[in-house]
């Protein structure tokens, strides 16, 4: 299980992930999403709940770019 000050990191780097990419639509944008947000879930040890949250995030992006 994370500590609380972890957790709020992830959830920072979530945000400026989510932040970086949500207006962004072309496949080279998408690309880099996908290398930094496989670079966070290695950052926070491949937890469960890094995985969930990069997942909602990365999900958010796909569908506003299908939009």
């Amino acid at each position: 299980m994370m500590e609380v000050k972890t957790v709020f990191n992830l959830f920072c780097d979530s945000w400026h992930l989510y932040r970086k990419y949500i207006l962004k639509q072309n496949e080279k944008a998408l690309d880099e999403f996908i290398q930094e947000s496989g670079e966070l879930f290695q950052k926070y040890e491949r937890d469960p709940f890094a995985k969930d949250l990069l997942l909602a995030v990365t999900n958010e992006v796909e569908r506003k770019e299908k939009q």
